[in-house]
């Protein structure tokens, strides 16, 4: 598991398919860099980075 300074639970299913998509939530939206995506031992999760400050988020989704 990589390192984080937020996390956030969200209420929908991972989809491959929207993993590029930018964030809907607007605090959020500086967090524009992807650095990984997929299943780890805690479930499915994106880790998204603010290239600004260096901040690094990671977005639990449902099972």
């Amino acid at each position: 598991m990589l390192g984080y300074d937020l996390r956030v639970q969200t209420i929908f299913r991972f989809d491959y398919c929207r993993v590029f998509d930018p964030p809907k939530e607007q605090n959020l939206l500086r967090f524009s860099r992807l650095i990984w995506y997929g299943y780890d031992e805690e479930g499915p999760a994106v880790y998204r980075k603010d290239p600004r400050t260096g901040e690094v988020v990671r977005i639990d989704f449902q099972r």
